[in-house]
């Protein structure tokens, strides 16, 4: 190496839309990450704007998206010579344009690190036909460093290509946006209780829509982008619950966070998850977390300490603990702080972002 700062090349997206792959891409761009490298980043956004689907799609206008973003790449390789590639994958069919930006990269001699970003990705690989499988695996082994957002992701890619290749680095929170918690102890009026993410069948919207008819009481508060069809499935429970709950469209982050400021409980029933930005933000906002064991939840939230754990698709069992909490204000309390103090310890930026310098510099230095 040179005494330039090394280069770095995110394949990544960035808002809209909004989500935890973009926030994390946001989150690196205004880190001291971009004062050790020279930092640019190759946008995986789509160019249009669709509707929210609960499943991964092929379709045309995702091909041309991904012809013009391998181009892109290959631009940024010729022309800016990035050290490392790190390519964000949100996988499934996805995979085809991201394992294709792997092999580009590597083939032009850049280091790769892959990043798969749910919670399932060995049932997606271990489901995938014969013939995709063995490619997706020859990716793997093609690309010179793996990060695993859970453990079970980091056993699976261990056993695919070996420990030595294969590094956990959790997601991150910017402790400076929430501010300190505010506090709760004197709270007076209903209970409110945060849901933030895709309106959605799989991240466990129906079962909370059930919870919440048994919780008149409390105040249910859901923001985020509907899938339509879903919507309209819905349409009559949202009507029957208008007193007390409510659906917001996507807004502004700023917005967003003073609603994890105003929330007594944060909810995310979700049937599979990756490491979910959304829990890291209603811990950092000393809130309680009520939400299913998938993904890298319980890497998060131990059962009974910052928050309760309950079974997916159980709208009873989610009944049970959001009531548990909503007539506890010193049970919020406790299981608030632990969480505030847990992602302090964990999950900062700054924590974070050492990790994935260092994962960067294990390649670099290896040149």
């Amino acid at each position: 190496m040179s005494d330039r700062r090394p280069r770095l090349l995110l394949m990544s997206p960035l808002p809209p839309p909004t989500g935890g792959i973009p926030t994390w891409t946001l989150g690196v761009l205004g880190s001291e990450l971009c004062e050790r490298w020279e930092v640019r980043v190759v946008d995986t956004s789509p160019s249009q704007k669709t509707a929210v689907h609960g499943e991964s799609r092929l379709r045309v206008d995702r091909v041309l998206d991904a012809l013009r973003i391998l181009g892109g790449l290959l631009w940024q390789l010729l022309r800016f010579r990035p050290d490392v590639v790190h390519v964000n994958t949100p996988y499934y069919w996805a995979f085809l344009r991201d394992g294709t930006a792997v092999w580009l990269a590597s083939l032009l001699g850049t280091r790769t690190v892959l990043h798969p970003r749910g919670g399932d990705f060995a049932e997606f690989v271990e489901g995938a036909r014969p013939v995709p499988r063995r490619w997706i695996e020859a990716t793997l082994r093609r690309t010179d460093r793996c990060i695993a957002l859970t453990g079970a992701n980091q056993r699976f890619l261990e056993s695919t290509v070996g420990p030595d290749r294969v590094r956990y680095v959790p997601n991150f929170v910017r402790l400076e946006d929430l501010g300190e918690p505010p506090d709760r102890t004197g709270h007076e009026g209903p209970v409110e209780v945060l849901f933030v993410g895709w309106i959605l069948q799989a991240k466990g919207v129906r079962e909370l829509l059930a919870a919440a008819r048994g919780l008149p009481g409390a105040r249910f508060t859901l923001v985020g982008a509907p899938q339509q069809d879903f919507l309209e499935s819905i349409r009559g429970e949202l009507e029957a619950q208008r007193d007390h709950l409510r659906i917001l469209a996507p807004r502004p982050r700023e917005q967003v966070l003073e609603l994890y400021r105003r929330a007594d409980v944060f909810v995310l029933p979700t049937w599979r998850e990756g490491f979910p930005a959304v829990v890291l933000e209603a811990m950092a906002a000393g809130l309680p977390v009520v939400a299913t064991p998938v993904g890298a939840i319980p890497d998060l939230v131990k059962d009974g300490e910052e928050g309760l754990l309950v079974p997916p698709r159980d709208p009873l069992a989610l009944e049970g603990a959001i009531r548990r909490l909503t007539e506890s204000p010193q049970l919020r309390q406790s299981m608030g702080g632990r969480a505030r103090a847990r992602v302090e310890a964990h999950f900062s930026l700054e924590a974070v972002i050492d990790q994935l310098d260092g994962v960067y510099r294990e390649l670099v230095q290896r040149d």
